[in-house]
């Protein structure tokens, strides 16, 4: 017969029960604890990144559109495709919402957006570097491989990318459009045709009708059909994909087809702060998909322009095209633009001839020619 315990201590069986009992409360307690470690750890590391980007213009313009479809949600998709701890909550802001097409350039300097698409063609006082393909016209129509000059002339002269950082941003992507052309509600047959006619243009682009007999009315791009509707002007120079989207035929049946050449107009922006700021893993997607944004707009411009030029055919409009003869003449009849700028940034310490002869060497290597030689004069 077992012998009773004495009062106050424990029997052999009792005593390994207990001691078994809590080491499960302390095993359960160490679990619950390394669990509690382990939720804690992953809210720390998961990081939702607010970001803000603007545009004046609205996604029409092919530029903005690659923004909203192609540049986010490729940024979003890659990095959660690479298991990324870094997500973007990103507020999107286009067609003038926070900035219009003046005031991109100031949203991102004084950090209200993170993120621009930036028209640096209005940006002449500011950026007067990036105006190369406005000041230098009648080249190529293949705006992919211009693209792909204007990368190398970036690479070539610092100071270009040294303006931009004056502005407290850097270029993430240049972004140019198709070919320009002359749209008016009266025929041109030559250029005496423009005498005495209001034509709105963008930028330095207005230098494109000195000594023509036009006036030019230095315009952007949203404003151009408000402008024709009530009659502030009688045409525009634009790019051909921008016709049949702001519906410009509407109000200038006639396209003179005279291949101004694609320019560089405009480049997606970051603000440097909210650059260093970023998770270096987040800075390589965005540098990525950048490139591919580039290369990808300027194919959306380029295959975009003839389908955008039959629709207004299809509207009533009416095309004329301009003989390689006419546009050379063109270009001989106005004053050398190209050196007047190049001389004019010269003067103010600014590398402004450096620019011109790399931009007309390097277009030269890559196959393109002018139909006046900017350099000769």
């Amino acid at each position: 017969m077992p012998v009773p315990a004495p009062d106050g201590a424990q029997s052999p069986a009792r005593g390994a029960k207990r001691e078994e009992a809590k080491m499960k409360i302390l095993t359960r307690n160490v679990g619950l604890a390394v669990i509690g470690l382990n939720l804690t750890v992953g809210v720390v590391r998961a990081e939702t990144i607010s970001l803000t980007v603007v545009a004046g213009h609205p996604p029409i313009t092919k530029g903005v559109a690659g923004v909203r479809d192609f540049f986010i949600p490729e940024v979003d998709r890659r990095l959660a495709e690479a298991g990324s701890t870094y997500s973007i909550d990103w507020t999107q802001a286009y067609a003038g919402a926070v900035a219009d097409v003046n005031g991109v350039l100031e949203a991102v300097e004084s950090g209200i957006a993170d993120f621009g698409y930036v028209p640096h063609v209005i940006e002449g006082n500011n950026l007067p570097l990036e105006q190369i393909t406005y000041v230098a016209p009648f080249g190529t129509d293949n705006l992919p491989l211009l693209m792909e000059v204007i990368d190398r002339l970036h690479a070539e002269v610092p100071q270009m990318d040294e303006a931009w950082r004056n502005h407290k941003q850097m270029v993430l992507s240049p972004v140019g459009v198709d070919t320009v052309h002359i749209l008016s509600n009266f025929p041109i047959t030559g250029v005496e045709n423009l005498d005495g006619h209001r034509i709105g243009a963008g930028g330095l682009a207005v230098n494109w009708l000195r000594d023509t007999g036009a006036v030019p009315v230095t315009g952007a791009l949203p404003d151009f059909y408000n402008s024709m509707a009530t009659g502030l002007i009688d045409g525009i120079l634009t790019f051909e994909s921008a016709v049949a989207p702001y519906r410009f035929y509407e109000q200038a049946e006639y396209i003179t087809r005279i291949n101004f050449g694609a320019m560089y107009a405009s480049a997606l922006t970051v603000n440097l702060d909210t650059w260093e700021r970023l998770p270096e893993e987040v800075r390589t997607v965005m540098l990525d998909v950048a490139g591919e944004y580039r290369v990808r707009v300027a194919e959306d411009y380029y295959q975009a322009g003839a389908a955008s030029l039959a629709t207004a055919v299809a509207n009533g409009a009416t095309i004329s095209d301009v003989s390689e003869e006419v546009r050379a003449e063109y270009a001989a009849a106005l004053p050398n633009i190209a050196r007047e700028w190049a001389e004019g940034l010269d003067a103010r310490g600014l590398p402004g001839t450096q620019v011109l002869e790399a931009y007309i060497r390097l277009s030269r290597e890559a196959g393109i020619s002018f139909a006046r030689d900017w350099l000769a004069e």
